[in-house]
């Protein structure tokens, strides 16, 4: 498969002139090309419409309505295969997403994303982990339908089983410790799939196999909420660490379940409410559990 060509379409800034130089640097400078104007990306698009391409695009910089028009264009119609990472500021994203046009406060939690870091951040390796997923699926469509859900990571989904409507369900990634499927996950997993909620596990995976690699940066992203399972296990865990810092780098919600006792949290968790399983009554927290849920799909 072809390396992929990357397009940085910004303006005249710091943060995207450090955007372009990282990924220079990273990919080399035949594959990457750098516009400030909207319309300059299209010839680019022609010229290497035989590779996998990612844009990564400062949304905010311009006007909202004619970029996420030019992103909907090259999307739908011209460059189905073309994949899109917005590149963003935290606190703007929050401040102004209420200005993008309607259809996009929804459909722009769809797209991959890269959020821009202060000087002291060594920001390499923080691009790279967040572009992993948009090379991936850049990849896939250039010997598939472009699709966003591809067979690797769908081999995770579970499904509700009663029917609903998938497209309107959010998927819930299910971070634990493997050591705990038995005696609290696999059950948590079954409960939640027939109260009609759709989640994603790696159960099906060879734990650090390639599948599953490109599938967990898939499911980061996709996924909409992350439940926590804390155990002592879990904790000491890298994977559940980089699991759970990378949704609250993302600004996505977490919600702890408490199976069994901790000495202490880290302090990433530590502001966190989280639901009690260790008690007698654990339905409470489950129902408890399934009212969060609901209220994130209205």
């Amino acid at each position: 498969m072809s390396e992929c060509k990357y397009a940085v379409v910004g303006k005249e800034n710091y943060a995207n002139f450090r955007l372009s130089e990282t990924l220079l640097k990273a990919y080399g400078e035949n594959n990457v090309g750098r516009f400030l104007e909207l319309e300059h990306l299209e010839p680019f698009l022609i010229q290497n419409q035989d590779y996998p391409i990612i844009v990564c695009i400062d949304l905010f910089g311009y006007d909202l309505h004619e970029a996420t028009n030019l992103i909907g264009k090259i999307r739908d119609k011209s460059f189905p295969k073309v994949v899109f990472n917005l590149y963003l500021d935290k606190n703007e994203y929050r401040e102004r997403n209420q200005e993008l046009p309607e259809k996009w406060q929804t459909r722009f939690t769809h797209y991959f994303k890269t959020y821009k870091e202060s000087v002291d951040v060594d920001f390499e390796p923080i691009v790279r982990a967040s572009l992993s997923s948009s090379q991936h699926e850049a990849k896939y469509n250039m010997s598939h339908e472009p699709v966003r859900m591809t067979p690797v990571f769908e081999k995770g989904i579970v499904k509700p089983e009663i029917d609903t409507d998938l497209k309107k369900s959010p998927i819930a990634f299910i971070s634990y410790s493997r050591v705990d499927w038995d005696g609290f996950v696999a059950g948590l997993v079954s409960n939640l799939s027939k109260a009609a909620q759709q989640v994603w596990i790696d159960k099906n995976y060879i734990l650090g196999g390639e599948d599953w690699l490109d599938a967990i940066g898939l499911a980061l992203d996709v996924c909409d909420t992350l439940l926590l399972v804390l155990s002592p296990e879990a904790l000491a865990s890298r994977n559940v660490k980089m699991e759970y810092r990378y949704f609250f780098r993302q600004d996505k919600p977490i919600i702890p379940i408490l199976y069994r006792h901790v000495e202490k949290l880290p302090f990433e968790l530590a502001t966190l409410h989280y639901l009690d399983f260790t008690k007698v009554d654990s339905q409470v927290s489950f129902i408890n559990l399934l009212k969060i849920l609901k209220r994130q799909r209205t």
